[in-house]
């Protein structure tokens, strides 16, 4: 899940889906997205599509990337489950569904790490909405730059999953930003400060700053069941609790 915290970019997220189960806050890895006995069984390195067996690369053409992932690349990523769902929707989400929806933002998290570290600008749009895409990130990309996400941008330490109301709407319309999400997580990030890091081909390295001090914002979203990702927390709008644009109250605690 990505996060758009106002004063700045986080690429973050709250978990990932597993087939087993584990209990929340379980330190166990998700499972894999892709079955390892699938067309793409032998690719074990990320690898050029050009240079993968041809039934592993029409499963990812569509997807609009220049290199592929080994099917358990989320393992070797050391994708985290989600901290425990605080469930503030009433009963309308199932606490269940609520820790699943958490997992998989960390799922799209994991392969949003995957695409900035590998180059895959194209790819982006897959798992976040637009305006979530830092542009710097995608023009050093073309550049042919790695960006190096850490874990402290990606996987937030705490998850509220509220019901967007019209306030929340509101809020997010004064954004400029989409309204048509029905819930949002507020996670909060206590791991600061945060930066990630860009490697140019050149050896020269920058550095993004992404929060100084412990954070709360919003992700705004909705669940997809990708056939090749698995399933993911699709984000398209965000905020932080310092946001002057004037966020729900409850969701920071007012």
């Amino acid at each position: 899940m990505v996060v758009m915290l106002g004063m700045g970019w986080s690429v973050a997220a709250c978990g990932s889906s597993s087939t087993h189960t584990p209990s929340a806050g379980s330190s166990a890895s998700p499972s894999v997205s892709v079955a390892t006995s699938g067309p793409c069984e032998s690719v074990k390195t990320t690898t050029a599509i050009v240079d993968v067996p041809p039934a592993c690369a029409a499963l990812w053409a569509p997807y609009q990337v220049t290199k592929v992932p080994p099917s358990d690349i989320l393992l070797q990523e050391h994708v985290p489950l989600a901290p425990p769902v605080k469930n503030m929707t009433n009963g309308a989400v199932s606490d269940a569904d609520a820790q699943s929806w958490a997992n998989a933002s960390n799922r799209d998290s994991g392969w949003y790490m995957w695409a900035e570290a590998n180059g895959q600008p194209a790819f982006l749009r897959h798992l976040v909405g637009p305006a979530l895409i830092n542009a710097l990130e995608v023009q050093a990309m073309q550049q042919g730059a790695n960006i190096l996400q850490p874990d402290c941008n990606l996987y937030p330490t705490s998850n509220t999953l509220f019901k967007i109301g019209s306030d929340g709407q509101a809020y997010f319309g004064r954004k400029g930003l989409p309204t048509d999400n029905a819930y949002a997580f507020v996670v909060g990030y206590t791991k600061a400060p945060c930066s990630e890091t860009i490697r140019y081909r050149d050896g020269r390295t920058a550095t993004i700053d992404d929060f100084a001090q412990p954070t709360v914002a919003f992700a705004p979203g909705k669940l997809i069941r990708d056939p090749v990702l698995g399933d993911i927390w699709f984000g398209d709008a965000g905020g932080n609790c310092r946001d002057t644009t004037g966020p729900p109250p409850d969701w920071c605690g007012r």
